[in-house]
């Protein structure tokens, strides 16, 4: 790879590692996936707060920072956008399925309107988690 393009991506990562990030999503993916499973078989992630915009689940936030700010935390450094992107991804995926599954299918506009607030806020969410990792890790290693 050039250097000016590796010097741009090196910039855009923090100056992590590419592995330190790898182990970092790979944690912060299974981590989310466990805490949103486990919240979903105690029937908790169904407990919504409905607002004009769309249902959000504050119980499914929590569990969003908590997986983005270990992954941060891991990572050290360049993890906030791809905590976003992981969020958004499973979010949107999550969303796509239930669409699928659903014996009588609302209209796609409905469903990604009903999604777009909790969508929203879950990358919120991770950014601002994982921009939190990211400083307590480097505040432990000063």
């Amino acid at each position: 790879m050039p250097a000016p393009r590796r010097q741009v991506l090196d910039r855009l990562a923090g100056g992590t590692p590419p592995s330190r990030r790898l182990v970092a999503t790979t944690v912060a993916l299974v981590l989310l996936l466990g805490l949103s499973g486990a919240l979903f078989l105690v029937r908790h992630s169904l407990l919504a707060l409905t607002t004009a915009l769309g249902p959000i689940t504050p119980l499914e936030l929590v569990a969003t920072m908590v997986a983005m700010a270990a992954g941060g935390a891991i990572a050290r450094g360049g993890f906030r956008w791809i905590a976003v992107a992981l969020v958004l991804a499973i979010g949107l995926a999550s969303a796509a399925t239930a669409y699928a599954l659903a014996e009588q299918s609302p209209p796609l506009a409905w469903v990604m309107r009903n999604t777009a607030l909790q969508l929203a806020l879950s990358g919120l969410a991770a950014w601002a988690a994982a921009f939190a990792g990211e400083r307590v890790a480097a505040r432990r290693r000063t």
